[in-house]
């Protein structure tokens, strides 16, 4: 398969110090393939922070930025990974999916190499190198949020888990559940998408079990598939799903399915006034003609935490980026402060939005019917379209 890597030099990382070489960093991402489309969120994310380092001068001669395929192939992206790293990469911003990441931490733990991911959450990654960073919350985070929310504020008792078979859900799921059984929910069945007869599966489990609620568990094919159906049989209960509902291309393709629809997420909100979201959501727009999604916002927050980590050293070696990127205190970027713990983890809390008349909302104190609710603000259009 031909290899899609670009090189792109940049005119300015103002790193401290002189430097006796020059830093590449790598970029591995799921251009083409079943997720594709966060891998576009993500690459765009990137490129402007980058760009924005230019700038800004944030940054200073001679950084280059190498874009790689994984064609949403985990091997493929270990090989990347592998390949960046054998020609000079001093970092790598890649492991989008859980999959993906899985497979490249140990090519980064054995190279001693920073990895950080924009968007992988199983809980178990953190764990398996200390050079693996990544900026998006933990399926602990998310998975204990979603189960909350069902119990507490709308009182969702019954759950109907739909699920694909994937190493996310299998980090999410277990979590989701437990919590959910503590809070006094159950589980009154699962249907596994992609097993064969599936869709009939869950018309006959929604209509036995009549579950109060609906728990998606997967990526965006899977979540719409699945909307469908629901909506189709005119199901009333609460759906709740992943924070994968958020990327752009997936709420476009969802439509008016995705109405009402509740997630966590940790993400931002493009109509904010404050810094630096403001001018991040300007010069997206200014850049690409759309509003920037979770997945673009996380993207080009790996890539400022790798942008900062440079800007404070000038000895360019695994050990000291990693030192570097545990130290950044309280440098910000637009999903939150970029403080990782000492598992590499960010410091990012998910809260729970929802669609609601074709906009994204937060909805943390939303509440069951006929108790009382707080009023929520909008968190503006859907990312991606200039409503």
């Amino acid at each position: 398969m031909k290899r899609l890597g670009v090189a792109v030099p940049l005119l300015s990382l103002a790193l401290t110090g002189a430097c006796t070489r020059n830093p590449t960093v790598g970029v591995v991402l799921p251009e083409t393939g079943a997720v594709a489309s966060y891998g576009a969120a993500i690459k765009s994310g990137v490129k402007l922070a980058f760009d924005d380092a230019v700038t800004s001068r944030l940054a200073q001669a001679g950084v280059a930025v190498e874009y790689r395929d994984s064609c949403s192939d985990p091997v493929r992206a270990a090989s990347e990974a592998e390949a960046l790293y054998s020609s000079g990469a001093i970092a790598v911003i890649g492991g989008t999916t859980t999959a993906e990441a899985r497979a490249m931490i140990p090519v980064a733990a054995r190279r001693e190499r920073v990895l950080i991911s924009p968007s992988a959450s199983a809980p178990e990654l953190a764990h398996l190198s200390p050079f693996f960073f990544r900026v998006f919350p933990s399926d602990e985070l998310e998975g204990v949020k979603a189960a909350d929310f069902l119990t507490h504020n709308l009182g969702v008792r019954s759950v109907l888990i739909v699920q694909e078979d994937n190493p996310y859900t299998r980090g999410l799921l277990p979590v989701f559940i437990g919590r959910l059984r503590t809070g006094g929910g159950t589980v009154s069945g699962s249907v596994n998408v992609r097993e064969e007869g599936w869709e009939t599966a869950l018309r006959q489990d929604l209509s036995a079990s009549r579950p109060t609620g609906v728990y998606l568990c997967g990526y965006g094919d899977a979540i719409t598939e699945t909307l469908r159906i629901l909506r189709s049989v005119a199901y009333s209960g609460t759906i709740c799903t992943t924070s994968a509902i958020s990327s752009a291309t997936v709420l476009q393709r969802a439509g008016g399915l995705a109405e009402g629809v509740v997630f966590p997420l940790a993400g931002l909100d493009v109509t904010s006034k404050e810094e630096p979201v403001r001018s991040f959501a300007r010069r997206y727009y200014e850049a690409y003609k759309l509003f920037p999604d979770t997945y673009a916002a996380h993207g080009y927050d790996a890539a400022l935490a790798v942008i900062y980590a440079l800007g404070a050293t000038s000895r360019l070696t695994g050990l000291e980026l990693q030192r570097c990127l545990r130290g950044l205190g309280d440098k910000r970027g637009v999903t939150g402060v970029l403080s990782f713990d000492e598992f590499g983890n960010i410091d990012h809390l998910p809260s729970m939005h929802r669609i609601h008349d074709g906009k994204v909302e937060g909805c943390e104190d939303l509440a069951a019917p006929g108790e009382e609710r707080s009023r929520q603000g909008r968190l503006g259009p859907l990312p991606g379209r200039a409503n």
